[in-house]
């Protein structure tokens, strides 16, 4: 008599082009969900970018601009967070009426663990200006948009306040490996009790 096969669990595409995935949550029993699994969102084709020659700039209303290297980044305390990410989309397939975007079922939705640098921390070397109202976080990722004709970088804007969150970081490490291509490396910004499209992918630069 022959063993029945295990089934494999694996993401359900919503669409290629750019590439959205869903987690197969019904697989999921404990409260990490592995990187194979966490649930893909994308505005944008994926970018080009090199981690041997990667640069993060913090600017604008500071008192001493940084350009931080990889390995200056490395050397600041870091912070572990368990985050659920969640699409302000998911379960969009479940609407009545239906309305436009993707057509989550319940899958648009992961935890797991990310670790980083707080985003205070690199602020506050920055030395923030008098006045200061918000964080502006720009991705690598680009594209056209349905709604207007130019190209346009992902960009996520937080207060002031939120950006000094002891929680909100810049992550470099999930589930203790380096965060995958698809979710982010080398950096990503976690914005705990956010929806996760605060959480920008693949950072680029970060504007006071």
């Amino acid at each position: 008599m022959t063993k029945p096969q295990k089934v494999k669990p694996y993401l359900t595409t919503r669409s290629l082009l750019p590439e959205n995935q869903e987690t197969p949550i019904q697989f999921i029993n404990n409260d990490s969900v592995e990187n194979q699994l966490f649930f893909r969102r994308n505005h944008f084709t994926y970018p080009t970018l090199s981690y041997s020659n990667y640069w993060l700039p913090i600017n604008g209303v500071v008192s001493a601009p940084l350009l931080l290297s990889m390995q200056d980044i490395l050397q600041y305390p870091s912070k572990t967070v368990e985050v659920v990410l969640e699409c302000s989309g998911d379960k969009r397939n479940l609407f009545e009426p239906k309305t436009f975007g993707e057509q989550w079922e319940k899958g648009a939705i992961s935890q797991g663990k990310w670790k980083g640098v707080p985003l205070r921390t690199l602020l506050e070397i920055s030395g923030i200006g008098d006045g200061a109202k918000e964080v502006v976080v720009e991705g690598y990722d680009y594209g056209l948009r349905t709604d207007l004709d130019e190209v346009y970088t992902y960009t996520r804007s937080l207060p002031i306040e939120k950006a000094l969150h002891e929680d909100t970081i810049i992550a470099y490490e999930y589930n203790n490996q380096p965060i995958p291509f698809k979710h982010g490396y080398p950096l990503r910004l976690i914005v705990p009790q956010w929806y996760a499209m605060a959480s920008v992918k693949w950072i680029k630069q970060i504007s006071v």
